[in-house]
Order: C-alpha cells, then structure tokens, then sequence
C-alpha cells in the first residue's frame, strides 16, 4: 500500500517514540527528570523507551543527561544523498555563495514544509537560526512562496489547511487572499523576496528548480535585510538566483 495520508489508525508505540524524540531534540541534552516534565508518561514507562533508545544506538546518555546520537546524522545524511538534486546542485551552490558573498541555500519541500537540504557560505554570510534539515513553514520564506508558486492551487490549498498560515513575525503573510496575491506575481517574475517574514533582520531571494512542469525545489540567496533592500545588491542577487536555478535544471535534464 503506498498511501501517505492520515493513517486509519495511528500504532501508539511508534507515535510515543517520536515524540520523545523530539522532545530530546527540543532540550538538546535533559535529564530523565527534564525529559519527564515534559511528557505524560509514568516514569517507569519513560525509563523503558529511554533505556531502549540507548541500547539501539538512537541516544547517547553521559553524565546523567540524554541527547539524540549521532544515528540520526546516518539516516539522514542517506536520506539527503538520496535525493538527485542535491549532488547536481553542490558545484552551482558553491559558485553561487563566491559570487554573491552571501548564504546560499537548496531547500525542498516535503511533507508542506521547506526543507534545508544544502548550504554554502560566502566570505560576507552572517549566522542566522537555520540549519540543514530544519523544516519551515513555507509562507513565510522565498524559497517556500517560490515552490508554492509552480505547484497546482490545489497543493497550495492543501498545504494551507494542514499546516495554516502562523504568523512568524509581524511581516508574515497570514490570509490565503494575501499569499495567493503574492504567488501569482511570483509566477510572473519567476523569483521571490523575502524581508522580515521568517526572522527579523534576515532577507533572502529565491529562484525555482522546475523539470518537466513539475517544481522540485529552490535556491536562495540569503542576507541581511538593509543589503538586500538596496537595489543594485536585490538585483545581483535575482540575476544570480535565476542563473543558479537554470544552471541545475540542466544540470539534472542532461548530465
């Protein structure tokens, strides 16, 4: 069966595993009374799946504290490695961080959310909250509008009612009037802007990766927000975006 939906009926064991998961990811490193706070298991319960979890390699615990192991980085550096866009992107990414100065980022979607699958930094690139493999909501970033503007309304739709429109900062976008708007002149122009609206301070311009009709991602500049509103920098960016997205469309119809 290959459905991906709402499960029918969700197996408890599973659901509880990953919410502690996440929870650990949460805290970073906790104690078993830090991670008892802040879930609603007996604690005899919570030592079983902990003590589980370290016997299966899935967290490490030293000095009394547990912390997600270094599994996680397995699976996920095979989950990215098996996406194509990622290896056909890594010398475009590189040339694009050179040129620009700036943080460059390869973002997918999955599940409706933004995913960062790559980065590279340029000389002039500033820290900011993001990491490899974090998820985003997509309203709120350029390469998240960016994808939502070459996918079908109805996906716009669906990613819409699962996963609404939060308002991340007081720029954020937060009615489907104001995103739809918003989308269709970003089919127009083939690029999308952002100022403000994941995190204050940070901008970013973001081009898509279309193959056939279909988006399969985004590439983006990202940069402080006072470069970015200056003209002549916003339009270096968006040329080189736009090169960037090109250069990986061939690179991946052709090679």
């Amino acid at each position: 069966m290959g459905d991906t939906g709402t499960p029918k009926r969700h197996i408890k064991t599973a659901v509880r595993v990953f919410e502690l998961i996440n929870v650990i990811q949460d805290l970073q490193q906790a104690t078993f009374t830090e991670i008892s706070k802040e879930t609603e298991m007996a604690e005899s319960t919570l030592h079983d799946y902990l003590s589980t979890l370290v016997h299966l390699g899935y967290l490490s615990r030293e000095s009394g504290k547990y912390k997600l192991s270094l599994q996680f980085l397995d699976h996920g550096t095979a989950a990215r490695e098996s996406i194509s866009i990622y290896s056909k992107s890594r010398q475009t990414l590189k040339g694009l961080a050179e040129e620009s100065g700036a943080a460059v980022w390869l973002v997918v979607e999955e599940n409706g959310k933004a995913v960062y699958l790559a980065q590279e930094l340029g000389e002039d690139s500033i820290e900011t909250h993001e990491r490899i493999g974090k998820h985003e909501y997509m309203h709120c970033l350029a390469t998240g509008k960016v994808i939502l503007a070459f996918s079908s309304q109805e996906h716009v739709e669906e990613v819409v009612e699962q996963h609404g429109l939060p308002q991340m900062t007081p720029e954020s976008i937060t009615t489907i009037e104001e995103l739809q708007a918003e989308l269709s002149e970003i089919r127009e122009q083939r690029y999308a802007v952002n100022h403000n609206e994941a995190a204050k301070g940070t901008s970013a311009v973001a081009a898509p990766v279309v193959i056939d009709g279909q988006v399969i991602g985004a590439v983006a500049i990202s940069a402080p927000v006072m470069r970015v509103q200056n003209e002549k920098y916003r339009e270096k960016l968006i040329e080189l975006v736009l090169t960037g997205s090109n250069e990986i469309e061939l690179k991946m119809t052709y090679d």
